[in-house]
């Protein structure tokens, strides 16, 4: 047996299963290819498939619900100052010395608390019945006392008193940054998955026109063969080769209809709409400067702002910590504004009436042995300085970070052109080789090589621009800047009402 029909025989031994898997493969694939193709493409943009995310992702929609507590918390805390009304009413039934009375009265109080941590009240008793005499009261304004108090130590002041509603807008600018991350980590997932779709249409595209290629390079051999002008063994070759094209080119289709239930899933609409990337994987080189990029970063990162937020809230916990330690110094005063003897009428001459009576009195209280409040002081204490000491500790690897990606970007770019320039020479290759093998000047072998190349290029250098543009938009998402980037304002958050 000559040498030739030795590798035949090989060369059929490896082919035949593999070709039978190839086949096995595309029976599979194309029953998903026919029922995908019955469906009607729907082509979609960048900022279409954000704007879609933005409107039903129910990671989003869960962000905006918790808005409605607690921007209705923060109105809490801002209403304060405003003053709070009750209305009350009693009926009494008591019996003495033998005699059963009974007593129906109604009133109301008002309270104002004022920034410096007095209080005004206001209360107003009226009575309606009384079963002695059988008396009923229709006037107004029994029993009207105006009373004041004021903390003079612990408890007084300006920025003690304000502190609750001073801790409620650092909450209120923590959510916001929790959303506006909620809001980031969306669209930075959504661009990505988008990109990877895009990337798998890009990768199916060159594999079909590397399969047509390879296709075409099969008829000519067939051809030659005919003419006798190539040898039968170099067909095998060949077909191993458009074999191992089908299998990429399926494998392609598999991998974009699973890039694209992902980006289907961040989407939350029906999975058995087909869309299709319209985008072109275009890039061009951003011109920056590290400086700026990190006064940017201390300026919008989340994970800075948010210790920026953590640092003045350790630090009003510290004023009222300090200002548990005080003595408890307050003024009371109290004063009746209105004359009982009308409806009591048994003011004997002389005797006061109630209108006009006043009191005005100073407590102190002096704690002794509650170690408790010293503990507080010193918690406070250390995590006002931990705070201090976390936000030195991110302000240097915010500057670390943003040297890292300005270095990686600018690395990123050289393998944009690199691979640009590798595709070039690629297809360069196979196209001098092509024209050589018309002349019987090469095989299939080097044909076969070249064109292989030009397949590993033209991915390379895809792979090589999403992954640029992916990480000018994880430079995004670091800066904080993609809400801006995007026009998005998360304190315009959409309007959602409950069932």
């Amino acid at each position: 047996m000559s040498y030739i029909s030795k590798l035949c025989q090989e060369n059929k031994r490896v082919l035949v299963p593999f070709v039978f898997l190839v086949l096995s493969f595309t029976l599979l694939c194309g029953r998903a290819a026919a029922e995908s193709s019955q469906q009607t493409r729907q082509p979609m943009t960048l900022a279409e498939a954000v704007t879609l995310a933005l409107r039903h992702n129910r990671t989003v929609e869960s962000a905006y619900l918790d808005r409605l507590l607690e921007r209705f918390d923060l109105k809490i805390a801002q209403d304060e100052f405003l003053p709070d009304f009750a209305l009350f009413s009693s009926a009494a039934q008591e019996r003495t010395t033998g005699e059963a009375l009974h007593r129906t009265e109604v009133g109301g109080e008002a309270r104002l608390k004022v920034p410096t941590g007095g209080e005004f009240s206001l209360t107003w008793t009226q009575p309606v019945h009384t079963s002695q005499d059988d008396q009923w009261f229709d006037g107004l304004g029994n029993d009207v006392i105006l009373s004041f108090s004021q903390p003079l130590l612990k408890g007084g002041g300006i920025q003690v008193n304000r502190a609750s509603q001073v801790l409620a807008e650092y909450e209120e600018r923590t959510n916001l940054l929790r959303l506006q991350e909620t809001l980031i980590d969306t669209i930075t997932q959504v661009v990505s998955a988008y990109r990877s779709f895009l990337l798998a249409q890009r990768g199916l595209e060159i594999n079909r026109l590397s399969l047509e290629r390879s296709k075409d390079l099969l008829e000519r051999n067939r051809i030659l063969i005919e003419e006798g002008r190539k040898a039968k063994v170099e067909l095998i070759e060949t077909e191993a080769n458009v074999a191992s094209q089908e299998l990429s080119f399926m494998v392609s289709q598999n991998d974009v209809e699973t890039k694209k239930l992902n980006l289907l899933k961040l989407l939350d609409i029906d999975r058995h709409i087909s869309i299709e990337p319209t985008e072109s994987i275009e890039v061009e080189p951003v011109q920056m400067k590290e400086e700026t990029l990190l006064d940017i970063a201390l300026k919008n990162n989340l994970e800075y702002q948010k210790a920026l937020v953590i640092l003045k809230v350790a630090q009003t916990n510290l004023l009222l910590a300090e200002n548990e330690q005080r003595w408890q110094l307050d003024l009371e005063a109290q004063y009746n504004m209105t004359d009982s003897s009308a409806y009591t009428g048994d003011a004997s001459e002389g005797e006061s009436d109630g209108a006009g009576d006043y009191l005005v009195a100073m407590k102190l209280e002096i704690p002794f042995g509650d170690e408790s409040t010293k503990r507080d002081l010193l918690s406070a204490k250390v995590g006002c300085r931990k705070a201090e000491i976390d936000l030195k500790e991110l302000r240097e690897n915010v500057g670390i970070s943003v040297q890292d990606m300005y270095r990686d970007i600018g690395m990123k770019w050289k393998q944009v052109e690199l691979s640009q320039k590798a595709r070039d020479l690629a297809q360069k290759q196979l196209d001098v080789e092509l024209e050589k093998f018309k002349n019987d000047k090469s095989d299939n072998f080097q044909v076969v090589s070249y064109q292989n190349s030009l397949i590993a290029s033209e991915h390379s250098e895809n792979k090589a621009k999403i992954d640029y543009l992916n990480t000018l938009t994880a430079l995004d998402r670091y800066l904080g800047t993609t809400l801006e980037h995007w026009g998005i304002d998360p304190a315009n958050a959409p309007k959602v009402e409950l069932p």
